[in-house]
């Protein structure tokens, strides 16, 4: 499943990194190339104005530059200044009005046109934001803020080759700008340019390394596939900065395709205990809790996202899947059905049709829903396992044995597969190979008591096949592991009996 996203298709981290850059502007001071007409009787006003603003006092300097603008001739440096205070006060609406003024009164100011385009970008104002920006680059061109802004500006209209475009030259005119080669490296991996994305990231995690780049650069690995070297560097990113929640949502999706249960979900519960609190840490954590088959535990983590987004879409989708895998959907059917048909490009949505279909015994759709699911998301290989089980109820043993193999293949902890292809094998009379699985299946579960009664009772048929006192031995000591877990769970007692007294009678001829 993928993360979630806003602010017009940008992830959250990327919303974060945006708004710090965008509030460089705010902290930029450059007063000493302003070219004053000294003979302006508001220079006073505006010198005064910038020694206040040196020390911080900015509702000081903001009073004195309010009196200048009371003068007969009016100065864009006055409202230039305005603008530069209210960009430090994060009162950007105020900062575009006084820098248009401003503009408008010296449309040559190299400075104010930049301020201009980043007080727009503050404001969602990306039009305009990208206009002022080529004004700017007219005036100063090869400025490197210039071009981060207005890469920033393009980003947040999804215009990702231009943006890319501008954070290139900003980085090149400022080979020290590491903003604009990371906001580079993150356009390449949208673009699919993992190569130039890869050399930037790396370069970043090596000459400056911070939270941002290292968790982009995990990114970049998770979609390369390269999982331990995500890991690695999701770790360098939570070293920078353990608060970073879509660390632990990338680290739990990771162990999750891994196959790492107690893994995956710690990441999850390490994030709760930090009160990095939102719905998608809970949906996050139902999607692991769904993959590993603990079906009551997600349901109650979708219970918790939803008080806090109780409109959120794929929180709604996930309650319904569960709701046809635990067998619940059949008071709401309709409703259920509707959910999932709106939503047939999830690959969960396509697993829950396909159950839905094989309740109905209508098992070869129930067969091309699972193998939708599996084109979707290769990597839901639970898929194969419900294959097998419709084609075992269609009669087609061909197939079923061929999708069980699969699913134990692919999928080589998943405990059902090995019970269910066991149990086909032996409505078959193949005990020979039910034997074979179940032993398998042992390896993973050596404590789980149906795989030991189911061994017990094919060893049992296999010896009464073929007499020998070593396997009848072997068959026993099957009941002595039952009796040990649990006194009462062991199921053939007569079949043990006959067996024991079979032993005895060897044992006498010998």
């Amino acid at each position: 499943m993928r993360s979630i996203q806003r602010g017009g298709g940008l992830s959250d981290w990327i919303e974060e990194i945006i708004d710090k850059v965008k509030t460089l502007n705010s902290k930029i001071d450059d007063y000493k190339s302003d070219s004053v007409i000294q003979s302006l009787p508001s220079v006073a006003y505006v010198n005064r104005a910038k020694k206040l603003i040196d020390k911080g006092q900015y509702k000081d300097a903001l009073e004195i530059l309010t009196e200048a603008e009371s003068l007969p001739q009016e100065d864009a440096l006055v409202y230039k200044y305005k603008g530069i205070i209210y960009d430090k006060l994060f009162r950007f609406d105020d900062s575009v009005k006084a820098y248009k003024k401003s503009a408008n009164l010296n449309k040559n100011d190299k400075l104010i046109w930049k301020n201009l385009g980043y007080a727009l970008l503050n404001v969602g104002l990306y039009d305009e934001a990208d206009e002022a920006f080529e004004n700017a680059d007219k005036i100063t061109p090869t400025n490197s803020e210039v071009y981060l802004g207005w890469g920033m500006s393009l980003m947040k209209q999804e215009k990702l080759n231009e943006a890319h475009e501008k954070f290139v030259l900003s980085s090149k005119y400022n080979r020290y700008n590491s903003n604009a080669l990371f906001l580079a490296a993150v356009m390449e991996i949208k673009l699919k340019m993992y190569d130039d994305a890869e050399s930037k990231l790396q370069f970043l995690a090596n000459v400056s390394p911070n939270e941002g780049n290292s968790y982009e650069y995990a990114k970049l690995k998770f979609i390369l596939k390269d999982y331990d070297g995500a890991i690695f560097y999701i770790k360098k990113a939570l070293d920078f900065n353990k608060n970073m929640l879509p660390c632990y949502l990338l680290l739990g999706k990771i162990y999750r395709l891994k196959n790492e249960e107690n893994l995956s979900l710690e990441c999850y519960k390490k994030a709760e205990e930090l009160s990095l609190i939102i719905a998608n840490l809970y949906i996050e954590w139902a999607i692991s809790l769904i993959k590993f088959e603990k079906y009551d535990e997600a349901f109650e983590k979708l219970q918790k996202a939803e008080s806090l987004d109780s409109e959120n879409s794929e929180m709604k989708l996930l309650k319904a899947f569960l709701e046809v895998v635990k067998g619940e959907a059949f008071d709401n059917r309709e409703e259920i059905e509707n959910i999932l048909k709106n939503n047939q490009e999830n690959s969960l949505s396509q697993r829950a049709l396909g159950l839905l279909y094989c309740s109905d015994e209508k098992y070869r759709e129930g067969i091309h829903s699972f193998k939708a699911s599996l084109k979707i998301e290769p990597t839901d290989v639970i898929n194969y396992y419900y294959i097998a089980k419709a084609y075992m109820h269609l009669g087609d043993s061909s197939n079923a044995k061929e999708y069980f193999e699969m699913s134990i293949k692919e999928n080589p902890l998943h405990i059902k597969t090995y019970i269910d292809y066991a149990k086909f094998l032996i409505s078959l009379e193949n005990y020979a190979d039910a034997n074979r699985k179940l032993r398998k299946a042992l390896r993973c579960a050596e404590d789980d008591l149906q795989i030991l009664n189911m061994l017990f009772y094919v060893n049992y048929i296999l010896v009464k096949q073929n007499v020998c006192e070593y396997n009848i031995k072997e068959t026993l000591n099957f009941e002595q592991k039952i009796k040990s877990i649990d006194e009462n769970s062991f199921k053939y007692p007569d079949k043990s009996v006959e067996l024991t007294e079979l032993l005895n009678k060897l044992q006498e001829k010998e």
